[in-house]
């Protein structure tokens, strides 16, 4: 235990190709559909999770809903980083935060991955 550990929050992320599960205080805190809507034109991410997951189907021509993950491993670097990067903001443990803190994350991942599949897990956290 150092001095300065009360600055460092612990997550667990489960990815999964039909769910993402984000543990927090040994309570699940998201538990939201792996699903990013993306602008085509822009290319700039509009929804995750449950949000993205309402809008399929049913948007404009220039909104597509994509699924970043498949069979378990990262198929859109991008999306999957800013997929993450959008749930980890949204734990409301964190947003109530002064300061943000510091990160130490335990991410759950196939065991039979390559290693560049697990490389772009750990460069998308």
């Amino acid at each position: 235990m150092g001095f300065f550990d009360f600055l460092t929050e612990e997550i667990a992320i489960d990815l999964g190709t039909a769910n993402t599960l984000i543990i927090h205080n040994d309570k699940v805190v998201i538990d939201s559909p792996s699903i990013v809507a993306r602008d085509r034109i822009s290319g700039r991410i509009i929804a995750v999770g449950k949000e993205a997951n309402l809008m399929q189907g049913k948007t404009h021509e220039n909104i597509k809903t994509i699924r970043p993950l498949k069979d378990g491993v990262i198929a859109d670097f991008d999306a999957s980083e800013q997929m993450i990067s959008m749930f980890i903001k949204n734990i409301p443990a964190l947003k109530k935060k002064l300061f943000a803190p510091s990160l130490r994350m335990v991410i759950c991942i196939p065991s039979g991955i390559t290693e560049v599949e697990m490389r772009a897990v750990k460069e998308s956290a």
